[in-house]
């Protein structure tokens, strides 16, 4: 049993009927349906009991879960599932919270073991609840949230209007507002015919290339144009407006077009209103990478440190400028502060970075649905 000396929210027990999901995300045929339950500390999932402290990632969509976590003989294992007569979206909620202030006393627990109590912190997430670690980094006017990875600004004032709907895209990486678009194909070959669906998140612009192919290929069949149109409707018409952020989506389809001057220019118009935006120079910096400017690209993301010390996609791509600039004393001490060894291998710095928002703790779409 972990003491909570951390105030952390105890979610009310849940109780909720479940179906085993196979490794492609779909439940399993003719399966009976479970009983599972979650105490606040404890997730049961018919005869399997798995303390929240012990759950190292989990992720809902569309009515499923999948976690990972540390089985009784310590190896890492996954599970998928989806629930019934009970959100997903909030079972997790009440998942992270738990472990996310498992997590943070047993932070606090071993710093004051080691005399650094002092050095210890927590702020809750604005959106989500979850205990975030802050221990040993600055004091910064946003907080990043890696349970549901949001942006918020604890300042009173200096944010983007309603920036919990901001993110990182799941096409390009970029700092933009995501919004989930539905994928459709249906098609009808003489006596055979059927369908394709898929969701995604994307920000509108990176969505367009797939709307066009939709529509395109749905033109023979005709009942999936009009899931087509209304997806070209939401990617052109769903552009950042009365918002300080207005220009982010021109600004990123200049910067992955290679007309780095002009997304400089719109980011810098964007970052004179907002005092404080780590996901913005967090795409400055994306935008310096694709020219090789390393140094101001380094410098680009100290800067959205800056603004959010905990900013998780920032991490790993500074950790590569610093790599790459011979910068080993900065190295050293931002590891240090993130509580990294070092042992894994250097992300790479040039181009895009390939999942560059994964941090402990969280899933990607590979892990989470075996695509």
């Amino acid at each position: 049993m972990i003491n909570r000396d951390i105030d952390t929210p105890t979610p009310e027990p849940q109780r909720f009927k479940f179906r085993w999901l196979k490794e492609d995300g779909s439940e399993a045929a003719f399966s009976r349906k479970k009983k599972g339950s979650f105490d606040g500390e404890t997730l049961v999932l018919d005869d399997i009991s798995v303390p929240a402290s012990q759950i190292l990632a989990v992720e809902a969509y569309e009515g499923r879960l999948v976690m990972s976590f540390v089985s009784p003989d310590g190896t890492v294992d996954s599970a998928g599932f989806r629930a019934y007569k009970i959100s997903a979206t909030d079972l997790k909620l009440d998942v992270d919270v738990a472990r996310s202030g498992m997590w943070a006393e047993m932070t606090r627990e071993k710093m004051t073991a080691a005399g650094r109590g002092a050095w210890f912190r927590t702020i809750r997430c604005p959106q989500c609840r979850a205990t975030l670690d802050l221990s040993e980094m600055e004091d910064t006017p946003q907080v990043y949230c890696h349970f549901c990875e949001t942006l918020s600004t604890v300042e009173q004032s200096g944010g983007i209007l309603d920036e919990h709907d901001f993110g990182l895209c799941e096409e390009c990486g970029m700092f933009s507002r995501p919004r989930k678009f539905t994928i459709f194909y249906f098609y009808f070959l003489l006596v055979v015919w059927g369908w394709h669906s898929s969701v995604t998140n994307r920000c509108p612009a990176c969505m367009r290339g797939n709307a066009w192919k939709m529509l395109f290929g749905n033109l023979p069949f005709v009942l999936g144009v009009p899931t087509a149109v209304v997806q070209l409707f939401r990617c052109y018409g769903g552009k950042i407006t009365g918002s300080v952020a207005a220009g982010l989506d021109d600004a990123n389809l200049k910067a992955r077009k290679g007309d780095v001057l002009a997304a400089l220019q719109s980011y810098g118009r964007i970052l004179e209103q907002v005092p404080w935006s780590a996901g913005i120079k967090y795409n400055v910096a994306l935008a310096l990478l694709q020219q090789n400017e390393i140094e101001r690209a380094a410098e680009s993301l100290r800067l959205a440190l800056k603004d959010c010390a905990n900013y998780a996609p920032a991490y790993p791509l500074l950790v590569g400028c610093y790599d790459e600039l011979g910068e080993q004393d900065q190295l050293t001490e931002l590891r240090r502060v993130w509580g990294d060894d070092g042992d894994e291998e250097e992300p790479s710095v040039e181009g895009e970075p390939e999942n560059s928002g994964a941090v402990p703790g969280s899933l990607d779409d590979d892990d989470a649905w075996g695509r």
